[in-house]
């Protein structure tokens, strides 16, 4: 039955377009996703999983009644609408609506069935318009808005083909949010009129600006009379960068772009202290003597077989200790990156994974960034941010969203090798890989080269002019999670002069900034041999400090065992012996492993304190002020105070369960010495017995049988019982 005439679907319609008035989209999908449950649907568990599968086929709808199936639209939409303003995660949400427009087509055909799917494909297009306020791409929000443009005339041109109940339904419903859509789009065109002309001239922009003003706000104002929050102040966001650039640009200026430059994202997963030797030992005899195959050749991965790897000679305080660097070349990761025009742009990432000798694995994707406006490197940075946008990423023939899960499901994939790798382990450690993407993640940017871009031709730029442009700030800004606007960079407070890293080694014109999660080194005047020393320190450094970051959560954890840990008593039934040694045997094996670990640790800091990890002093400077920007001092601190705490309370554990053994060994000697004495006794009874029947039978006139014989037995029985009960009592 088609809507028109169904009343119930009629009636979940008008529930739904009460939760899109209200803008309470996510209180939209929980009420579908219920009424789905309560009418037992089999099409509940579709949406019980949108996190995991944003796609609905028809054929999985085929079979639900009718009502059913606009649930499930219902809650497709609604998920979706709740996931753009909530996330970045515009490419899963723009897979729902699709999978919402499937819903509706598989319902039988009628006027306001086609009008939705209108009404939804806009919501796509709201997801470009997004993608390009992210990415600083004012071309996607154009081409968004000439979408809307047409799925507006769409729906407009089906209203002509309404029956009576079909036009009073849309008046009720529909008809304010196509409304909404419309003055929402008008201020988008306007505004991606004028981000195109941003990096023109400055008087031009100020012209089209003071001209389209008044339609803008007109929008901005019939949309907050229509009690559409949300995107009124979406919108209103947008113009406040295109002032900036027209008040403060310098005429004549253009937009950089780097004309060599690459960018390094890296995340970092700890190796529990317990198998470091063990891992470093395997490591070096399969790269010394390749078998055939191993697991740890990460075969699955489509990884070349693990190399060892050297540093550069400016490490000279580390480089014996960490001659045992491996490496494994992972395929390639690439996505599209600002293509406009359907150029085929792609950024593309050469994937490496190495582990370091102290326990670290750092999984680096590296691409290089020629080419690339001042706006796209911010873009290129953000894709190492938890808040970053996901994307339509391919590596070994899979699909990938966001590089954080990429990271995540490498190191889980590679615990679980570890685990079965060194089985004698799995049981006494939970996790013999510790990380967290989210957290121990680091981002580094390198320019080489920058370009101006005036009319069509590129300008080099030097150092000091660059520090000196309009967009400097687009490559020394932290990344924020926020971003309201196209370049909204620009309203933002640039870096100090203070925190740059250049005055140790480099020229006054450079700039090196860090944090603990990225790091932009604008090196514009070095030689090659520079630019890559430069990025390796980087790396190690961003690699030590992670992997004291992660060692500290390894070490809490195991702390809270250790003093949550009782050692048993002798009441205990099930203690023994052989339970005890092997359970000081198991901390002493993990205290060795700790004292290990505390060794390499400390001699790791009194390499960074003393100024002898670096070969040269310049170096050395430098990487302490790294280090101090990454906030090693409190990592290392809480390193310390932590790993003292756990060999304490090891110690105490060993201590109290040797005394526990001895006394152990003491209770089982005296139970020894009972038992051997009732047996004795016993034995000495059953000889009272014999001497009976041998004096019976010696012919010397008397005979003791009968009851006195059983008499004399049980006198001595008793006799040697009291005795042992008073042996007892002087044993405890």
């Amino acid at each position: 039955m088609t809507l028109d005439r169904d009343t119930q679907q009629q009636s979940i319609l008008e529930q739904f377009f009460q939760y899109i008035r209200a803008e309470d989209f996510e209180q939209g999908f929980h009420w579908a996703k219920k009424n789905l449950q309560q009418r037992q649907s089999a099409a509940f568990a579709l949406v019980n999983q949108f996190e995991q599968q944003a796609v609905i086929g028809a054929k999985q709808l085929e079979t639900l009644p009718a009502a059913e199936t606009l649930l499930v639209f219902c809650a497709c939409y609604s998920y979706a609408r709740h996931e753009v303003e909530e996330s970045n995660w515009y490419l899963h949400a723009e897979t729902l609506v699709r999978s919402s427009i499937t819903a509706l087509e598989v319902l039988p055909n009628c006027g306001i069935t086609k009008v939705l799917q209108q009404f939804a494909a806009i919501q796509i297009d709201i997801c470009y318009i997004d993608r390009g306020i992210y990415t600083s791409q004012d071309w996607l929000m154009s081409d968004a808005a000439n979408n809307i443009e047409t799925h507006l005339a769409a729906a407009q041109a089906i209203t002509h083909q309404f029956n009576e109940f079909e036009r009073q339904f849309y008046a009720e419903h529909l008809n304010a949010e196509f409304a909404a859509y419309q003055h929402f789009n008008d201020g988008v065109s306007i505004i991606a009129e004028l981000y195109a002309i941003r990096w023109g001239e400055p008087a031009l922009l100020t012209a089209q600006m003071a001209e389209l003003r008044p339609k803008f706000l007109q929008a901005v104002s019939a949309l907050t009379a229509d009690d559409k929050y949300i995107m009124s102040t979406d919108l209103e966001a947008l113009w406040p960068p295109l002032t900036f650039f027209s008040e403060n640009r310098q005429t004549g200026s253009g937009e950089l772009y780097v004309e060599r430059g690459s960018i390094s994202i890296s995340y970092f997963a700890n190796v529990n202290h317990l198998i470091t030797r063990e891992l470093r030992q395997t490591l070096s005899n399969i790269v010394a003597s390749p078998p055939a195959v191993h697991p740890l050749y990460l075969a699955d991965w489509g990884a070349e077989s693990p190399q060892s790897n050297m540093l550069n000679d400016i490490w000279a305080g580390i480089a014996k200790d960490f001659e045992d660097i491996y490496s494994w070349q992972l395929p390639g990761l690439s996505m599209p990156f600002r293509n406009r025009n359907a150029n085929n742009k792609q950024l593309n990432f050469d994937v490496e994974l190495i582990y370091y000798p102290m326990g670290i694995f750092a999984l680096n994707l590296k691409a290089p960034l020629d080419d690339t406006s001042a706006s796209g490197v911010r873009h290129a940075m953000s894709l190492g941010t938890p808040f970053a946008m996901d994307q339509d990423m391919r590596w070994h023939d899979q699909q990938v969203g966001l590089l954080e899960d990429f990271a995540q499901q490498r190191f889980s994939e590679l615990a679980r090798l570890l685990n079965s790798h060194y089985p004698h382990y799995q049981q006494e450690v939970e996790d013999l890989l510790i990380f967290n993407p989210s957290e121990n993640r680091f981002v580094s940017t390198l320019l080489d080269r920058v370009v101006e871009r005036i009319d069509g031709r590129d300008h080099s730029v030097t150092a000091k002019s660059l520090k000196s442009h309009f967009a400097y700030p687009a490559f020394v800004l932290p990344q924020r999670e926020l971003r309201s606007a196209v370049d909204d960079w620009c309203l933002r407070t640039v870096t100090s002069e203070q925190h740059n890293l250049n005055r140790d080694c480099y020229n006054h014109d450079e700039f090196v900034f860090t944090n603990h999660h990225e790091c932009v080194l604008g090196l514009l005047q070095q030689p090659n041999w520079v630019l890559e020393q430069s990025a390796e320190m980087m790396e190690v450094a961003a690699a030590v400090n992670n992997l004291f970051h992660l060692t500290n959560k390894l070490l809490d954890k195991q702390l809270k065992i250790n003093l949550e840990q009782a050692v048993p008593s002798l009441k205990d039934k099930d203690i023994s012996a052989a339970k005890l040694r092997s359970h000081v045997k198991k901390l002493t094996d993990e205290g060795d492993c700790l004292k290990q670990f505390t060794n390499d640790a400390h001699w790791l800091l009194d390499l960074i304190s003393a100024g002898s990890m670096m070969t040269f002093p310049d170096h050395t400077r430098m990487i302490q002020k790294v280090f101090h920007y990454m906030d090693f001092e409190k990592l290392h601190t809480r390193t310390q105070e932590t790993l003292d705490k756990i060999q304490y309370r090891q110690k105490e554990i060993i201590a109290e369960t040797a005394k526990l053994y001895d006394k152990l060994r003491t209770r089982n000697s005296k139970r020894f010495t009972r038992i051997l004495s009732g047996s004795m006794a016993l034995i000495s009874i059953g000889a009272l017995k014999d001497i009976f029947d041998i004096l019976n039978g010696s012919k010397m006139g008397f005979e003791i049988s009968g009851p006195l014989q059983v008499s004399i037995v049980t006198f001595f029985g008793m006799l040697l019982i009291i005795l042992l009960i008073n042996k007892n009592e002087g044993d405890k």
